[in-house]
């Protein structure tokens, strides 16, 4: 990491979650118990990041799927997201963020460990219910 580089976008990734659960919530654009979508922005140094939740109900073991994603936005990409009705349309989202990009994924699946990575590809909205 970059001595310039924000902790929020850093190589750390418990240490960027961290800053990013921590930014100022911005606005909530879809607040569903299984399925979350919001933009904060960086206590630091004003990144914004759109935040989608995402779980699916395992009736079976109580052990419910769930996917974190933190995806640094522009200024253009938050006017857009706010303007779009992503609560009736949640593939507005995709549209609108449509571009390979880096982001912050944590996988929490049925019984296996967590996995939390930046990844760099198309961004997509994980199974929910």
């Amino acid at each position: 990491m970059t001595s310039d580089r924000c902790i929020c976008l850093g190589d750390d990734c418990l240490a960027a979650k961290e800053a990013i659960r921590k930014a100022q919530h911005t606005v909530g654009l879809v607040d569903e118990s299984h399925f979350i979508v919001s933009i904060s922005r960086c206590v630091r140094c004003g990144q914004h990041f759109l935040t989608m939740f995402c779980e699916r109900i395992d009736w079976a073991d109580a052990d419910d799927p769930q996917v974190w994603v933190g995806v640094p936005v522009s200024e253009d990409e938050v006017r857009r997201l706010r303007t779009a009705n992503v609560a009736a349309d949640e593939n507005a989202v995709l549209r609108i963020i449509a571009n390979e990009r880096r982001f912050l994924h944590h996988d929490m699946p049925k019984g296996e460990a967590d996995r939390l990575a930046w990844k760099t590809r198309t961004l997509f909205i994980p199974g929910h219910d």
